[in-house]
């Protein structure tokens, strides 16, 4: 397919040209899919709620009509020139992140965990102490 001829968005809507379909595939993808449900439940809670007592065109076309025009949109938008370079540089820039392994996935979560529970428990021990405290020199009795 062709690429778009850089265009404004509005300007470029009616086109079905694919800009760079090679490169970014995941990032676009996503994204596209992620817009896709965004618009297909916005129609689907419209219907839901708003559609319910109406008649079969409002009810299922209308909702139908906006998740169909939503997802044109969004194969779109993922094929915008401007959107599109930066879902390929997104998708460039996390292949080089270097992931951890497993191993190091559990020791960093078990050291969250305990510092989490310890911190816990301090917190604990000194709401204890200030409730002591404020019950010698006669403050919780005011608090109810």
């Amino acid at each position: 397919m062709a690429q778009n001829s850089g265009g404004t968005f509005w300007s470029e809507l009616a086109s079905a040209g694919l800009y760079k379909r090679s490169q970014g595939r995941l990032a676009r993808r996503l994204t596209g899919v992620g817009i896709a449900a965004i618009v297909i439940l916005g129609a689907w809670s419209f219907q839901v709620t708003f559609a319910a007592e109406s008649s079969a065109l409002i009810k299922y076309g209308l909702p139908g009509l906006v998740a169909l025009l939503g997802c044109w949109v969004a194969f779109r938008v993922i094929h915008h020139d401007k959107f599109a370079e930066f879902l390929i540089a997104t998708e460039i820039e996390v292949e080089k992140v270097h992931w951890p392994d497993r191993q190091h996935v559990q020791r960093a979560s078990i050291v969250v965990i305990v510092t989490m529970l310890m911190m816990g428990a301090m917190l604990f021990i000194f709401d204890m102490i200030w409730r002591y405290v404020f019950s010698l020199i006669g403050f919780l009795q005011f608090v109810d």
